[in-house]
């Protein structure tokens, strides 16, 4: 249900690249980050973080989820305190995590069962807290009740609800108040939880895994009740991004494949199976290779293509698909036909994506400000909302521009850019995050992605840097 962002720098190990990889290719960064460069859904609400480190909310705030000190409902984007080196933000049903520059962990929100990890079950958090000490956080993923984070030495940690082994650690009933590591692998690179107490991983080769609760077939057939200990689940080793709704999976292969599984009575997965059927393995969703963004909401799915075009599909009673209907549908349908979308997420019944020039938009329900556009009315298009101080393309973002061409490619990729920072080196990641070129200084405007570079079919990304730090990116398709 998140839009996960990354400011993270680079590294030159392979782990570190490969989570700096998922950070920038899950979401948008360089030329995307106007207005704001890191978003997060929760059930009926929203947090974004500007390039200036700010944080800013609205939605419910009925337990504290929007760590501004109140219960209050806000209709309209508010900063959240005065703090300015906020990186990341993560949302789950009821809970908000954020992590700071220096990679500390903090948490807003309902505690119940520990999920906040603050060492209590003291209710509800109205104000952002600091979670232990520890300063190397980078993703976190909350669910209703529990919690996974994943650290920079590529370390797997859990808290929270523990009654169908969501620890991954063997152990049941207790919760569990604090984080603790899950088991000793270092090779973890993406985490999603659900809603309905089960957890999916990927790891830096590419595999994926999945333990807790089994009610769903996310984490394998009817047979399976629960898995105690995270458990592989499939033998492919090609899987890049995952994203998690309540109770139903997307996933990203490095082919640009999209793939679907879990529950699918509203649509939500994907397929056209009956209602009753138990989608306990992914199954491919249509036969195209150019999906490079998922999102989830709570029944509801999101993705874009490399062409900017953005789809969505499931429960769509409350115009949460985004197409200007309230049937669901059981396939992509497309939204609009604009082709300069970045980024997309949901919440419980409503939808959030922005666009290449940092403009955000929303739709479907609107019961607790969830839009942001200062009313209570629902709407079932995507629908522009104002952010205070947010100016797009100005000088305060990134003064790269970039344009590649053509995109999917099979021979020569051209790319051409403009603005005052003097460009010096260029980087390829593929979808694991390592880098498969690199070239210092940069000498021509095309690259050879045949000979004398062979790159495999699959997606890319682009990276221009100025003195070794990233100035501008973009995804490209090697056909």
């Amino acid at each position: 249900m998140m839009i996960e962002d990354s400011g993270a720098f680079l590294k030159h190990n392979i782990m570190k690249q490969t989570l700096l990889f998922l950070g920038f290719f899950l979401s948008t960064l360089g030329s995307y980050s106007q207005c704001f460069s890191n978003l997060s859904s929760g059930n009926y609400f929203n947090f974004g973080i500007k390039p200036n480190g700010t944080v800013w909310a609205w939605g419910s705030g009925g337990v504290g989820q929007l760590g501004n000190g109140s219960d209050l409902d806000e209709y309209t984007p508010i900063q959240v305190g005065t703090t300015n080196d906020w990186q990341k933000v993560f949302c789950g049903q009821f809970i908000t995590f954020l992590i700071k520059n220096n990679g500390t962990l903090w948490g807003s929100g309902s505690n119940v069962t520990g999920e906040l990890g603050v060492g209590s079950t003291v209710s509800n958090v109205l104000l952002f807290t600091q979670i232990g000490s520890d300063n190397n956080w980078i993703q976190i993923s909350p669910s209703n009740s529990f919690a996974l984070g994943l650290k920079s030495n590529g370390t797997l940690w859990g808290w929270g609800q523990n009654d169908t082994y969501q620890m991954g650690n063997g152990t049941c009933c207790a919760n569990r108040l604090s984080p603790a590591q899950i088991g000793n692998d270092t090779d973890w690179i993406n985490i999603a939880s659900s809603g309905v107490r089960s957890a999916l991983a990927l790891k830096s080769n590419g595999t994926l895994w999945g333990w807790g609760l089994n009610s769903t077939g996310l984490i394998g057939p009817s047979n399976v009740g629960s898995r105690q200990y995270p458990t592989q689940l499939r033998a492919d080793t090609d899987w890049a991004t995952i994203s998690v709704g309540n109770s139903h999976a997307l996933a990203l292969k490095t082919n640009g494949t999209l793939w679907g599984w879990g529950a699918g009575g509203l649509g939500q997965a994907g397929d056209t199976f009956p209602d009753a059927y138990f989608r306990d393995t992914p199954v491919q969703i249509g036969t195209d290779t150019n999906w490079v963004y998922i999102g989830t909401g709570f029944n509801t799915s999101y993705a874009i293509k490399s062409d900017g075009t953005l789809w969505a599909w499931g429960r769509n009673d409350t115009g949460q698909v985004g197409d200007g209907t309230t049937t669901n549908r059981r396939q992509p349908v497309q939204v609009g036909t604009d082709t300069d979308w970045v980024r997309v997420s949901g919440g419980l019944w409503h939808g959030i994506a922005q666009k290449a020039n940092g403009a955000i938009y929303t739709w479907g329900t609107n019961d607790f400000g969830q839009l942001g556009n200062g009313t209570m009315d629902a709407v079932s298009l995507p629908t522009g909302i104002s952010v205070s101080g947010c100016t797009l393309d100005t000088a305060e973002f990134s003064t790269v521009k970039m344009v590649i061409a053509p995109n999917p490619v099979q021979e020569v990729l051209q790319f051409s850019y403009s603005g005052n920072t003097v460009v010096n080196g260029l980087k390829v990641y593929d979808m694991l995050g390592r880098v498969v070129y690199g070239s210092h200084p940069v000498a021509t405007n095309q690259l050879q992605v045949s000979l004398p570079l062979v790159l495999p079919k699959g997606i890319y990304l682009l990276v221009l840097e100025s003195n070794g730090s990233v100035v501008v990116s973009e995804r490209f398709v090697k056909e």
